[in-house]
């Protein structure tokens, strides 16, 4: 496909400007969000262990809810049901925890004793994981969340421009220059190959990030066009109208018996075959009529994250009446709306999609590294074409904040998962960022004090032992042989990742391949 020169070179202009003012943004976005990725498996693995009985069997759970609210009577107003306990959910009881949560927070575990007697224990949850979680949906910045998600979605407009812009100007060259990657003929060449072919290859996974990112960031402005747009008032009177019924109709029921969890667990399965229930999560917090959420997964179709999909459950009945957001039985239009989070997060195909995703994301981090490094070489090589034998101001603070930007957040990630297993976890979130922000700080500090090659073996090395001090934070509170599996994955894979780190660092010319001078000392070269 053959693109007019001048066409070209002006998307070009467009791709390196947008590259520019949002390619740091998306690097914190990606890495962050490649991390989150196993946001769960790292809250437990940073997450004290605790020691209960074995988990009571589901036709046991009526005598584990008796003795619970007979000892606590407030454990009445929200509480769930596990169905399937696990290592890091070793409860078949938790209770206590708010009935809206923004990141993981503390509970209480019931089961029973050998001898029957009941056996409550707290836990704190590690913020950790939920932080890195939250640096990602707001780009690495530090804002309240309405403010940060807008960010977000102005970045992902210009991302989208991004995308655009680049594969259009690639395509002139996509035959000969597929699987080009020239290490050794200069920087700019070096760079270019890495950024187009990672950006090319992972072209879908990108255009899926961009999509999705501007749905979650508008979706309260698109939910009230919707509302503006499509509902009709008399829709609004009869819903209220409705709700006055109900009402009365509650009224009445407060004095009916709920269902045995396992009763609920058998009429669900009846009403949606293939379901696979996880959770029972109850709530009477008003001292209304009970709720019921019933919680799990479908294998047969996505959910809205890794936690599942869930529908809301009559109690008393067993009967679903609601599943808006259970897997395949929405609508055709929550279907849609679930098929965006469903892309975001990876929520469908397992395991191997989920590391499928972190590879992508890593890579993608890369691509923005590589094309802000691109644009250093390329402004560069224009300056040493005029006579200069140092940078401008502009191409080293670019080069600086590229640097500092980048791996200051990998070593601000590895530096949070490092001390998370040592705090406390009262005031946890506001320690992990706090020092998040000061190792992105300090790491900035480094790419302007040092010079180029120096900062970068420096911050690669720094991040190598955040990452390898990670296993032994955790082995200081877990020992080696209390561990459980996935926590010893992630032990397994932070030394695997530091030692990749620190291999980059003391590589000759780290970070940047051996380079024939001349092409900064004697004009141009042609790429």
């Amino acid at each position: 496909m053959k693109i007019r020169s001048d066409i070209v070179r002006m998307y070009r202009e467009i791709h390196s400007w947008v590259g520019i003012v949002c390619g740091l943004f998306l690097f914190v976005a990606f890495y962050a969000g490649s991390v989150t990725m196993f946001e769960r498996p790292l809250q437990d693995w940073a997450s004290a262990p605790v020691a209960l009985p074995p988990p009571v069997a589901l036709e046991k759970m009526p005598a584990l809810l008796e003795k619970t609210f007979s000892a606590h009577p407030e454990a009445r107003r929200n509480y769930t049901i596990v169905l399937h306990p696990t290592a890091s959910q070793p409860a078949s009881l938790v209770w206590g925890m708010p009935g809206r949560m923004h990141g993981p927070s503390s509970a209480n575990f019931s089961a029973l004793a050998a001898d029957g007697s009941l056996v409550t224990v707290r836990k704190e949850p590690s913020q950790a994981a939920y932080f890195i979680n939250v640096l990602h949906q707001q780009v690495g910045l530090s804002m309240p969340h309405k403010a940060g998600r807008l960010f977000m979605g102005v970045i992902a407009l210009l991302y989208a421009v991004a995308l655009i812009s680049g594969t259009l100007v690639v395509i002139p060259g996509l035959i000969k220059n597929l699987f080009a990657i020239r290490l050794g003929q200069n920087v700019k060449r070096m760079w270019l190959d890495m950024h187009s072919m990672l950006g090319l290859f992972s072209l879908p996974f990108h255009i899926i990030m961009a999509l999705t990112s501007v749905v979650f960031a508008f979706h309260d402005e698109i939910y009230m066009a919707e509302q503006a747009l499509l509902i009709q008032p008399q829709v609004q009177h009869v819903a209220s109208g409705s709700g006055r019924g109900q009402h009365s109709h509650n009224g009445s029921e407060d004095f009916r018996i709920p269902l045995d969890p396992g009763q609920i667990v058998r009429t669900v399965a009846l009403q949606a075959p293939g379901f696979i229930p996880e959770t029972l999560a109850y709530s009477n917090s008003h001292g209304s009529r009970l709720a019921l959420r019933i919680t799990g997964r479908d294998p047969r179709y996505g959910a809205r994250g890794a936690g599942g999909g869930f529908a809301g459950v009559d109690p008393y009945s067993g009967k679903l009446v609601s599943t808006e957001y259970m897997p395949g039985h929405q609508t055709w239009a929550q279907s849609v709306l679930t098929s965006f989070f469903v892309l975001h997060f990876g929520s469908f195909g397992g395991q191997g999609v989920r590391w499928g995703y972190v590879l992508l994301g890593l890579g993608g981090a890369f691509m923005f590294y590589a094309g802000n490094q691109l644009w250093v070489v390329s402004r560069r090589r224009r300056e040493r074409g005029t006579g200069r034998l140092d940078d401008t101001r502009s191409t080293r603070i670019l080069c600086a904040l590229t640097i500092g930007c980048s791996l200051g957040c990998v070593a601000g990630v590895s530096a949070v998962l490092c001390v998370a297993p040592l705090l406390p976890a009262s005031g946890q979130m506001t320690i992990v960022q706090g020092l998040y922000f000061a190792i992105f700080l300090l790491c900035i500090g480094i790419a302007f004090w040092l010079k180029e090659r120096e900062a970068i073996r420096v911050l690669l090395a720094f991040s190598a032992i955040l990452t390898w001090m990670m296993p032994l934070s955790a082995f200081v509170v877990t020992p080696f042989f209390s561990m459980q599996a996935s926590a010893l994955a992630v032990d397994g894979f932070a030394i695997l990742y530091g030692a990749f780190l620190m291999l980059w660092a003391v590589r000759p010319e780290a970070g940047q391949p051996v380079l024939r001078r001349k092409s900064f000392s004697s004009g141009p070269e042609r790429a």
